[in-house]
């Protein structure tokens, strides 16, 4: 059963009889009959009760017409779905969580007031937890700091971000490790900028006692 036996069906019932329907569809009379009886043979029933030349819609007939009518509809809607060049769907964002607290809030609004009807669903968590929801088919896009490896990834830059130390204003320097902290916040372990935190202190040969 496809949807041109389903549509020349639906027409043979809307117009009365083969005749007709051939004619609304630019087909030879013959063609319909045999179309009608393919579908019948596929569906293993008889869907119009022949007397004489004249056809009336069976029992089954008049079960399959509701059904022709939603399928031939819903045909027409995806086609029509697939011609919208507007965006639609489901789209499955990832992102840090400080780049979701800083960043995206204005950009998502915009996004959606653009494309209402496209549904954002918001992952945060840390570039190796993004990059894996990625590799798994879980994530559409991500947010992620650098590094992160060229392959099996396209990147693109969309934001520099200026990362800064803030301490107490009476230190005599984050520099100087004789006033260096006991204590360092920082973010969570697998995060880039806790990385080039610790980087940054093991270059100058010192570091916190103890960094959460």
């Amino acid at each position: 059963m496809d949807l041109a036996d389903l549509r020349i069906f639906r027409t043979v019932v809307r117009e009365g009889g083969i005749t007709r329907a051939a004619e609304k569809l630019f087909r030879v009379q013959s063609n319909v009959t045999t179309r009608i009886r393919q579908l019948e043979e596929d569906l293993g029933v008889q869907l119009f009760i022949r007397e004489g030349k004249r056809l009336h819609v069976s029992p089954a007939g008049h079960r399959l017409i509701g059904y022709a009518d939603r399928l031939l509809a819903l045909a027409e809607e995806a086609r029509t779905a697939m011609l919208d060049p507007r965006p639609r769907g489901t789209l499955r964002l990832g992102a840090m969580e400080s780049t979701a607290a800083a960043r995206l809030p204005g950009l998502l609004a915009e996004y959606h007031a653009r494309y209402p009807e496209v549904e954002i669903q918001l992952r945060t968590g840390n570039p190796q937890v993004l990059a894996t929801a990625m590799l798994a088919g879980e994530l559409d896009a991500a947010f992620a700091a650098e590094p992160i490896a060229d392959a099996p990834f396209e990147k693109q830059s969309a934001f520099h971000e200026q990362l800064v130390i803030v301490s107490a204003a009476s230190r005599i320097s984050v520099e100087d490790h004789r006033d260096m902290p006991k204590t360092m916040i920082a973010f969570e372990h697998g995060c880039p900028h806790r990385k080039r935190l610790e980087q940054w202190y093991a270059r100058r040969g010192f570091m916190a006692e103890k960094t959460n």
